[in-house]
């Protein structure tokens, strides 16, 4: 019982993980489109274009989910929790709780891989290229000592 638990707590984990990745993605987008469009200053674009933790572990984690991508490899979290299910049950059909089938259906949507795979290489293209436009100050910094 406590593998079939730990599976369902791991889905769970991994839905909130693809929301921060979407989450970042989209409040990067915002952050550098919007004020470019409307041409005026917005204090939560600037504040957050600054928020260098959130920034580079976001950046971290999409250029990793990209490069799986591009390898064709699994997540670690999808093969952790199916190790999990196969302890648990290797005949399971209803794989967890109500909540986690819910969940798994939008963290393992059935469609072709493509579907999945070139907008989340696209979206690790664009932060990469989204921080290297606009590194947080703190980096900035940290990168101006190096060169001294």
């Amino acid at each position: 019982m406590k593998y079939k638990i730990l599976a369902d707590l791991l889905v769970i984990l991994h839905f909130g993980w693809i929301l921060f990745m979407l989450w970042g993605f989209g409040l990067t987008m915002y952050s550098i489109v919007w004020p470019a469009v409307r041409r005026i200053p917005v204090p939560f674009c600037s504040r957050f274009m600054e928020r260098w933790l959130f920034r580079t572990v976001h950046l971290a984690g999409i250029l990793f989910v990209g490069l799986l991508t591009v390898l064709g490899r699994y997540c670690p979290l999808t093969m952790w929790e199916y190790r999990l299910r196969l302890r648990y049950d290797p005949t399971l059909a209803y794989p967890g709780s109500f909540i986690a089938a819910w969940v798994e259906r939008l963290v393992y949507p059935d469609v072709p891989g493509l579907v999945i795979g070139i907008p989340t290489v696209l979206m690790a293209v664009f932060s990469v290229l989204a921080y290297l436009w606009q590194p947080p100050m703190k980096v900035k910094r940290l990168l101006s000592l190096r060169k001294t």
